[in-house]
Parts: C-alpha cells; structure tokens; sequence
C-alpha cells in the first residue's frame, strides 16, 4: 500500500502513460487512413504496402513530395495532343505524295480536253458517212482536210483508180476516239462490197472534224509501176505495211549493215523487200515499234544500183509511223 505523495505519482504516471498510447493508436489509424486515400489517388502510380504502417510508414516515405492526382482536363489535353501528332503525320505524307498525283490528274485532263473537244459541225461519224455518200467532187471536197491540196489527187483516184469502181458494203468505228501527233482522231473501217477495206480517219479538233483523205486513198506520191519498172528512182512520200524479214542478197547482203523489212500496199500486187541501215536516223524511229504484226508506216525510198530488179529498195526515211502524216 503506497502512501499518499507515493500514491498521487503513481496516478499521474498512469495517466500520462493511457494518453500516450492512445495518441500513438490514433496517429497509427491516421496514417493508415491517409495512405489508402493516397493508393485509391494513385492507383495507376506505384503501390504502396497497406501492411507497413506507423513508424515505418512516416521514416519510408520521409521527404517524399506527394504528387496530386491527374484531372480529366489533364487527360483530355494529353489525348488531344496524341491525336493531333498523328494528324500531323498523315498530312506531311500527303503534302509529299499530293505533287505527283496532281501532275497525273493534270495529264488524264489535258487528254480528256483533246479526245473530246466541244463540237462545232457534224460528228466524227456523221462526216465519214456523208464523205462516203458524197457522188461529186464537190461534195467530197466538203468534208476532208486541206481540200485544195487533195483535190487533184482525189479526182485522179476517182476517175483513174480504185476508186471509180469500188463500192461501199459497211463502215464500222475501229476504237473510241485516240491521240497522235496530228492530235484527236476517230478511226473507221470501210469494207467494199468486192471485200477489200479501207481506213477512214476523222482528225478532230474544237473547230469540226475532217477526214484525211491521204490516208483513207493510201495515197503514195509515185505510181508502184513505175516503180517496179525502174522508171521512178527516188520517192518522196509512199504508204506501206511493213514487217521484219530476213532476206540478204545481191545489192544488200551484209545482215550487219542492213535491217531487212518486207513491205506491201493495197495497190501493190506482190511484196517488196526494203533495207534499212542499222545506223541510220530511219533505224532508230523503226526501233520503237515491236513489229508483232505488219505495220503502217509512211516512208520514202529509193533504188540501190540495179536493185529495183530484184524487187529491192532501199529505205531512206521514215515520215512518220502510221499513214496519217502530221
């Protein structure tokens, strides 16, 4: 039994020893408390240890600044950022790759506006018919191109060539309209009705549209007779299908030398050889066709010595490729 000053002490040491503890509980439960709020905070962050508690917790995280949880706004913008960096990207590619594709569209257009030109006159079709259909001179000379320098060639075809007795069976369109070095035309196939055909086309521009009748005659500047009898030696302007060949003789024997080609026409009966020099300007133009089937070519020729006999020309220049001359 303690006595009065004893016993007084020993009340107030238990006293301060209960308030104590019991600050050291609270302060324990708060620092629990405060450090799931700030898991909750933080959960995509790095976790924190709920088991470590009290003293462990405060020296752990001492000097730690506490970062504050990201709004909605701050998410937002972030999104928003992402967002306009890919936009970025896509139209920096299509800044770079936009040139090429506008020359493109640049050259389909530039065809489009030849290949169909707004029309003054008849259409394409409807001059070729009424070409066909025409009886008189006159008439013709209405509906092909450059009547005054055609229009001596085109009575003689008519009074002294094919021309005077051939007939028309049927006319049909050959393709849609193309692009040449003459510009737009449209192309049609006369079948006579003895058979033989004919190639009618129609150069066109924003003016109207006219045929060529150099073309639809096969006109070549001198007679293939006189020709074949060595009369003509030099020609200026002849139309022919030419096609790859390989026969070397007599005035033209040397394959290294020269290109072989075999040529007809609708008014030559049998075919002719022509030669062409390897290192010739006429070589190179002939170099840019596959020769997978005979070929128009308009051409001018000559003969080699005695040559004509043996049916053999020699090819000087090539006019153009095809029988309609620019």
């Amino acid at each position: 039994m303690l006595d009065g000053e004893e016993g007084g002490v020993a009340a107030l040491l238990l006293v301060f020893t209960t308030v104590t503890d019991s600050r050291r509980s609270w302060l324990g439960l708060g620092t629990i408390k405060f450090m799931e709020i700030k898991n909750r905070a933080h959960r995509f962050g790095e976790k924190i240890d709920l088991t470590k508690v009290g003293k462990d917790v405060v020296e752990e995280n001492f000097g730690t600044k506490l970062r504050p949880p990201m709004s909605l706004k701050t998410r937002l913008l972030w999104i928003l950022g992402v967002l306009c960096l890919i936009v970025g990207v896509e139209v920096v590619f299509l800044l770079r790759r936009a040139p090429k594709e506008v020359r493109a569209k640049a050259e389909v257009a530039k065809l489009q506006v030849h290949a169909a030109p707004k029309w003054q006159g008849p259409q394409p079709q409807q001059i070729a018919e009424r070409f066909l259909a025409a009886s008189t001179q006159e008439e013709r000379l209405r509906w092909v191109r450059e009547p005054a320098a055609v229009a001596a060639l085109m009575e003689r075809f008519y009074r002294d060539g094919p021309g005077g007795s051939e007939k028309m069976g049927s006319m049909k369109k050959v393709s849609e309209s193309v692009i040449t070095q003459v510009g737009a035309l449209q192309r049609f196939s006369v079948t006579m009705t003895n058979g033989s055909k004919r190639l009618l086309y129609v150069p066109f521009d924003e003016s109207g549209g006219r045929v060529d009748f150099k073309c639809y005659a096969a006109y070549c500047s001198e007679p293939w007779d006189k020709l074949l009898d060595g009369t003509v030696v030099q020609t200026g302007e002849m139309r022919v299908y030419l096609e790859l060949s390989d026969y070397y003789n007599y005035e033209f024997p040397d394959q290294d030398q020269w290109q072989c080609l075999l040529a007809t026409a609708p008014e030559l009966v049998d075919p002719i050889y022509l030669y062409v020099r390897r290192d010739s300007p006429a070589m190179k133009e002939l170099e840019k066709c596959p020769f997978t089937e005979p070929t128009r070519y308009t051409i001018a020729m000559e003969n080699q010595g005695k040559s004509y006999k043996r049916r053999q020309w020699h090819l000087t220049r090539v006019i153009c490729n095809g029988w309609l001359v620019p």
